[in-house]
């Protein structure tokens, strides 16, 4: 069920809450429906952090395999909230949610296109944008799917590819 679909009185009964209670803490639906994006954005930030603090620990300091460790535990996030993430990525949201997934996914690619431009090694802005590109696509049809175990198949597959992808040597 989808932003649209869903009504306040059906919401605040599967949350075994009242009108009233939704109402005390947010303003409507689309409120409710915009701070559970963000609480699901930074728990899949901090997933991330983590992941790449883990790796760094790990000795890992190539920017490539830091960034798949981050984008496997992002993805994992996905796959272990799908009905979750599969609302933030379905299109239906309230009116204006389309800007602030724009400005995010916006802020996501330049925090990476930042990252591996710090890396000690010259990385090609193009994989930067190929590796946001592949994984912004790869939560979707992760999210979207049906059924578990293909989303968790699709993800390794997808992280498998990233993990071979590299600056194109100069021809």
């Amino acid at each position: 069920m989808g932003y649209a679909q869903a009504g306040v009185t059906e919401i605040v009964a599967r949350a075994g809450a009242s009108v009233g209670s939704l109402y005390h803490h947010f303003t409507g639906k689309a409120d409710l429906f915009v701070t559970l994006f963000e609480e699901f954005h930074r728990g899949q930030a901090q997933r991330a952090r983590q992941a790449v603090r883990g790796a760094r620990d790990g000795n890992v300091a190539e920017p490539r395999q830091l960034f798949v460790a981050a984008a496997r535990a992002y993805l994992d996030g996905c796959v272990q909230e799908r009905e979750l993430s599969r609302l933030f990525v379905c299109g239906d949201g309230p009116p204006g949610f389309d800007l602030i997934m724009r400005q995010r996914l916006r802020e996501w690619a330049a925090r990476n296109a930042d990252f591996f431009a710090r890396s000690a090694e010259p990385m090609d802005e193009a994989v930067a944008v190929v590796m946001t590109g592949a994984l912004m696509l790869a939560v979707a049809e992760v999210s979207l799917g049906e059924d578990a175990g293909h989303a968790r198949r699709l993800a390794d597959g997808v992280l498998q590819v990233m993990s071979g992808i590299g600056p194109v040597p100069p021809g």
